[in-house]
């Protein structure tokens, strides 16, 4: 397996280009409404929740198109793992001066700095897995995977809002289970339990692959 250049710098463009707009639009009052809940001070934490919108949303798109075969490997993925996981480094050395911009801007301390791309690192490196994996045994895993994404996105947070209202009880250690929730909470725990899950998935479905049935014909 190799990687399709061309097509690796369109997504280091995008990246660099979706967390960009982002801060822009949400800092810069660019857009005809407002959203002034987004002040200089939350400047990190605008910047960690859009780069998980690329990875969790967008990054899944390219992964089958980046890898291309030359020549017959064994089954697995080891032949490709590591360069999936060398996407990711990319993208986070691409990004470094804004985030560096937004840390300043939010003053946060490293500890706040590392927690949030650290989980950033380990979404991007599940994704890169269970696609890879995916594309590798030709498997439609996408419609499961978007499901997953919506009910841990959506549905987690809307339940801890339901215990809220109606039951006076939170259950806010969900956060670990919801990334941008627990994204938005980057002094607390939530963030570094949130990245332990995705880097044990990510281990996982790479040490499974090669038990993961046969790729189909074709």
């Amino acid at each position: 397996m190799t990687i399709h250049i061309p097509r690796a710098i369109v997504l280091y463009l995008l990246w660099l280009g979706f967390i960009s707009a982002a801060l822009l639009c949400a800092t810069g009052n660019v857009l005809p409404f407002g959203l002034g809940f987004i002040s200089p001070e939350d400047a990190f934490t605008c910047l960690i929740e859009a780069e998980l919108f690329f990875v969790l949303v967008i990054w899944p798109f390219f992964i089958p198109g980046l890898l291309v075969r030359k020549v017959s490997i064994p089954s697995g993925v080891s032949g490709h793992a590591h360069l999936l996981v060398l996407q990711v480094c990319v993208l986070f050395v691409v990004a470094l001066p804004v985030a560096f911009l937004c840390q300043n801007l939010a003053d946060v301390g490293a500890r706040v700095f590392f927690s949030g791309h650290l989980l950033v690192a380990t979404a991007a490196c599940f994704v890169a897995a269970l696609f890879g994996v995916g594309a590798e045994r030709k498997n439609r895993v996408a419609p499961w995977y978007f499901l997953g994404f919506f009910v841990a996105s959506a549905f987690v947070p809307f339940v801890h809002y339901v215990a809220v209202e109606f039951a006076g009880q939170s259950l806010r250690f969900l956060a670990a289970v919801s990334p941008f929730w627990g994204a938005a909470e980057l002094d607390g725990g939530a963030p570094l339990v949130g990245s332990t899950l995705f880097a044990l998935a990510a281990l996982g479905l790479f040490a499974a692959a090669p038990f993961w049935g046969r790729p189909s014909a074709g």
